[in-house]
């Protein structure tokens, strides 16, 4: 995991001089944006392994070739 060095850090403050935004460089947000969807990947496939799991073992699924033949049109 790569952690990031602090840069410059920019807070947007209300008049009351609490921080209430940060303002970061489109490199940065870039980064925080892919980290966002790598996260979200990788909890759909924590959710979807023990299903895909369960079929597997109650066999309840097919090999690729068994799918073929099943869409290949007759007589091919």
């Amino acid at each position: 995991m790569k952690t990031m060095a602090a840069e410059e850090q920019r807070f947007v403050t209300n008049a009351a001089g609490k921080r209430v935004a940060v303002l970061l460089d489109l490199k940065s947000y870039e980064r925080l944006r892919e980290a966002e969807e790598e996260l979200a990947d990788i909890r759909a496939y924590d959710t979807a392994r023990p299903v895909a799991l369960a079929e597997l073992r109650a066999g309840r699924c097919a090999t690729l070739l068994d799918y073929r033949a099943k869409r290949a049109p007759a007589g091919r």
